[in-house]
C-alpha cells in the first residue's frame, strides 16, 4: 500500500489544455485577424504593392527574353503617360496576345487605364540617364537604374523604389519615406 501512495504521489496528473480549449482559442484568433488584417491594408496599398510586384516581374520577363532570343530587350519607362513597354532593340513592342483585354496585343501596361492600379504614379525614372533600361543578349543591363511608384489618395501616401543593378541586373524593392 505504501508503494501505491509513493507511485501516486511521484506520478500525479499534469494539468494541461484539453483539445476542444485549444480549438477555442484558434477560433478565437482566426476570427480576429479575419476582421483585423483586411482593415489593415486599404485599396491603395495593396494597389502600389501589385503595382511594384508587377514591374518586377516585367522587367525579370524583358530580361530573361533578352537571353532567350539573344537578342537586346528594353523596358521603356513614359512617367508622363504613366506606362511602360516591353520592346525590341528597334523599339519595335513585343507581342504579347496572352494578355487579356489588351486589344492590340503590345506588351504594355498603362496605370491609368488598368482598374488594378488606380491611383499609382511612375516617377523618377533614372537608367544611365534615360527612362529605359537595356538588357543586352546576355541579359545584362547597359546601365542600372532606379524608379518609383508613389500612390496619393484615400488619406495613403505610399512610395515605392525598384532598382536594378548595373552589371547584374539584380532587381530589388523597397519602401521609402516621404511618400
Amino acid at each position: 500500500m505504501e508503494k501505491l501512495i509513493e507511485f501516486k504521489r511521484k506520478y500525479r496528473p499534469r494539468s494541461a489544455y484539453t483539445l476542444v480549449e485549444v480549438l477555442i482559442v484558434v477560433a478565437i484568433i482566426g476570427i480576429a485577424g479575419a476582421i483585423i488584417v483586411p482593415n489593415m491594408l486599404t485599396a491603395g496599398t495593396l494597389g502600389i504593392q501589385a503595382a511594384a510586384r508587377m514591374v518586377i516581374a516585367d522587367i525579370l520577363i524583358a530580361q530573361n527574353e533578352a537571353i532567350a532570343q539573344q537578342a537586346t530587350r528594353k523596358v521603356i519607362f513614359d512617367s508622363g503617360n504613366n506606362n511602360y513597354r516591353l520592346t525590341d532593340g528597334a523599339n519595335a513592342t513585343i507581342a504579347a496576345p496572352w494578355r487579356v483585354g489588351n486589344v492590340a496585343a503590345n506588351y504594355m501596361v498603362d496605370f491609368d487605364t488598368d482598374q488594378r492600379f488606380g491611383g499609382v504614379r511612375i516617377e523618377n525614372v533614372n537608367f544611365g540617364g534615360a527612362s529605359e533600361l537595356v538588357f543586352d543578349a546576355l541579359g545584362a543591363p547597359l546601365a542600372g537604374g532606379q524608379l518609383e511608384l508613389s500612390y496619393v489618395g484615400g488619406g495613403e501616401n505610399r512610395r515605392f523604389r525598384i532598382q536594378v543593378g548595373e552589371f547584374t541586373g539584380k532587381v530589388t524593392v523597397q519602401e521609402i519615406d516621404g511618400g
